[in-house]
C-alpha cells in the first residue's frame, strides 16, 4: 500500500511539473513573437496572414472610397483566442452583411500584434505599453500614441489625432487641421448594424490608412 501511495505521488508530482513547464515554455514563445526585426517576428506575422486567408480567402467586397461610410460593428466567423493558441480571428462586414475585413492579432498583456485585410490592403498594428507601431503594405507608416498619431520617419508629422479619454458615442477624429470623421464607440453603439464611421469630407489615401488604423485600434485594440 505504501509502495503504490508513493507511486501515485511521484506520478502526480511528475505530471505537475511537466504541465508547469508546458505552461511556461509556452508563454514565453508567445511573449517573443512580438519582437521585431526577429524570425520569431516574420513566423508571428506568416501565420497570422496565414489565419486571415482561412478568414476571408477570396470573399472580401472591393474596397473603395465608399466603404467608409458602409463598414458596420457587426463581425462573422470570430474565434477566440485559447490557452494553446491565443490567436483571436473574424470579419467585420458592411450594413449590408458583405465580408470587406478580415482579421487576426495576438495578444498578451499590454503587448499585441493585429493583422488587417481588405481587398486592396494591409495594415499591421503592432503594440506595446502606450505606442502602436502601425504598416501599410509592408510599409512603415506610423506610431499611435496618447491619441497621436505621428508619420514614420524621424521627422514625422502629425497625420491624425482624437480624445482617447473621450467616453462620447462619436469620438471625432482630426486628419490634417479639421474634423473629418468620428468613430463609433462600440460599448455605446446601438441598432442592428451600426456603422465603424461617419466621414465628413473626402480623404486622402494617406487619411485613409490613418483612420482605417485608428478604427481598428479603437474597435478590435
Amino acid at each position: 500500500m505504501r509502495a503504490l501511495l508513493n507511486l501515485l505521488f511521484f506520478l502526480f508530482t511528475a505530471v505537475a511539473f511537466l504541465g508547469s513547464a508546458f505552461f511556461v515554455v509556452a508563454k514565453l514563445l508567445s511573449n517573443i513573437n512580438f519582437s521585431p526585426d526577429t524570425k520569431a517576428w516574420k513566423d508571428t506575422l506568416r501565420r497570422l496572414r496565414e489565419r486571415v486567408k482561412q478568414q476571408a480567402g477570396d470573399t472580401l467586397v472591393a474596397w473603395d472610397k465608399e466603404m467608409f461610410g458602409l463598414l458596420s460593428l457587426n463581425r462573422i466567423n470570430q474565434k477566440k483566442g485559447g490557452w494553446m493558441d491565443n490567436t483571436f480571428s473574424g470579419t467585420m462586414t458592411t450594413i449590408y452583411h458583405e465580408p470587406v475585413l478580415a482579421y487576426a492579432g495576438r495578444k498578451n498583456g499590454n503587448t499585441g500584434v493585429l493583422v488587417l485585410q481588405t481587398s486592396d490592403r494591409e495594415i499591421i498594428l503592432r503594440q506595446k505599453g502606450k505606442e502602436t507601431e502601425i504598416w501599410v503594405n509592408s510599409a512603415p507608416f506610423g506610431i499611435f500614441t496618447d491619441g497621436v498619431l505621428l508619420s514614420a520617419g524621424r521627422n514625422g508629422k502629425m497625420l491624425a489625432q482624437w480624445n482617447p479619454a473621450s467616453e462620447e458615442t462619436q469620438l471625432p477624429v482630426l486628419l490634417g487641421n479639421n474634423t473629418a470623421a468620428a468613430i463609433t464607440n462600440p460599448e455605446k453603439a446601438s441598432g442592428p448594424n451600426p456603422r465603424v464611421l461617419t466621414l465628413l469630407r473626402d480623404l486622402t489615401v494617406e487619411e485613409e490608412n490613418a483612420l482605417l488604423a485608428l478604427a481598428m485600434i479603437r474597435i478590435l485594440g
